[in-house]
């Protein structure tokens, strides 16, 4: 028996929410595309399991699409900042899951955390972080910050490294860390 395949609702299809869209039915999810704009919602019906045109800051109209039903919800509004803190505040009393949330700056950040949001994201920022992450150090590959101060970074080793230890390989050294740093969790 085939395990269900997960369910997501991706409300605000500009470039962010239709990347988001994309990677979710690659990965084989079931996602329901959804934008007040005809054109966007029409682009997203050649691969969205789903797509429609909804104003989802009306009440009645998210009860009437159930996002109750959905794994996640993700709020991609782009530059109606009023409609994206609209739509993640009915989305969550509607009885959504998880609610996600693309925001545009720090005090649309702060309203959506007042308000809820499970995770916020800030598109410009954490790609700013990774990209310069990888500026600065050439072995690299990967920077995401997980928050409280933590983040993990996907780094590249030579042929000389292979079969070190972290603790051998010093990789923390000149880089805010130390060995036991990383061991801290392990206590």
């Amino acid at each position: 028996m085939k395990p269900e395949r997960r369910q997501f609702a991706v409300i605000g299809l500009g470039r962010f929410g239709l990347t988001v869209c994309h990677e979710l039915v690659d990965a084989g999810a079931q996602v329901l595309a959804i934008d007040i704009d005809e054109d966007k919602v029409r682009e997203a019906m050649g691969f969205a399991t789903q797509a429609l045109v909804a104003n989802c800051t009306s009440e009645e109209v998210v009860e009437e699409l159930k996002l109750g039903d959905y794994d996640m919800v993700m709020v991609s509004i782009g530059t109606d900042v009023n409609a994206s803190i609209l739509t993640t505040l009915i989305a969550k009393e509607s009885g959504a899951k998880s609610v996600w949330v693309k925001a545009n700056d720090k005090h649309h950040v702060k309203i959506l955390q007042k308000i809820g949001a499970d995770h916020i994201i800030l598109p410009e920022r954490d790609m700013g972080m990774r990209v310069a992450r990888k500026m600065l150090d050439k072995q690299v590959l990967e920077f995401h910050q997980l928050g409280s101060g933590v983040a993990m970074t996907e780094i590249v080793i030579s042929a000389a490294q292979m079969g070190k230890t972290l603790g051998e390989l010093s990789l923390c050294k000149n880089r805010d860390l130390s060995y036991s740093d990383l061991n801290a969790d392990r206590k």
